[in-house]
């Protein structure tokens, strides 16, 4: 299993991939599926930026790779919360896509979304980023991951290292951005809600 952690790890930019090719393959969006996955993708997004502002430009390296320890910022409340970032991100691209075929169909491939990316980063990606800041950081971390859960939202008041930086979001974010407004332009234009 933990051969299989480094790979998920290791390639865990490609993990949208298939979601993305099945998001432009069914695109059926409605403007309200657009509106409300606009506001999810927009969420996770932002999300996103204020993660990578804290983590830096070694976090998005295809082995764990940071220098220090965050637990400030969103890292404050959740272990993950890059990852709880692009499965809202995810949500909100399967909601603006699968929109036209009714609620049950959204809410389902929504849910079915969650549990894809959730089990992935819980099961293939996590586990390696785990022992890797085990290992480096010891019993600092340890105690980290005791007082912050995995997933879920920490309420303790633990102390904040770290702060938010500008330029790694700049230097790694672009593409992302570049790859979101492609996505929806292609989902928009297969679903003729803009005309080219």
């Amino acid at each position: 299993m933990e051969e299989l952690s480094k790979l998920g790890f290791r390639y865990r930019a490609l993990f949208p991939i298939p979601l993305a090719i099945l998001t432009i393959i069914f695109a059926n969006p409605t403007i309200s599926s657009l509106i409300y996955g606009s506001i999810l993708v927009l969420l996770g997004s932002i999300i996103r930026v204020i993660c990578l502002g804290y983590l830096g430009v070694k976090s998005r390296d295809e082995i764990p790779n940071i220098a220090n320890l965050i637990t400030a910022g969103p890292y404050k409340y959740s272990r993950n919360p890059v990852y709880i970032a692009n499965t809202i991100i995810a949500t909100g691209f399967v909601i603006t896509a699968f929109g036209g075929y009714g609620m049950i169909v959204t809410v389902l491939v929504s849910l079915i979304t969650v549990i894809i990316y959730i089990s992935f980063y819980n099961f293939l990606v996590i586990p390696s980023e785990e022992k890797f800041l085990e290992e480096k950081f010891g019993q600092e971390y340890l105690e980290y991951k005791q007082n912050v859960p995995r997933w879920l939202i920490n309420f303790k008041n633990i102390e904040e290292k770290g702060r938010f930086r500008f330029l790694p979001v700049f230097r790694t974010e672009y593409w992302t951005w570049i790859i979101i407004i492609a996505l929806y332009v292609i989902i928009l234009v297969k679903g003729k809600i803009i005309k080219i």
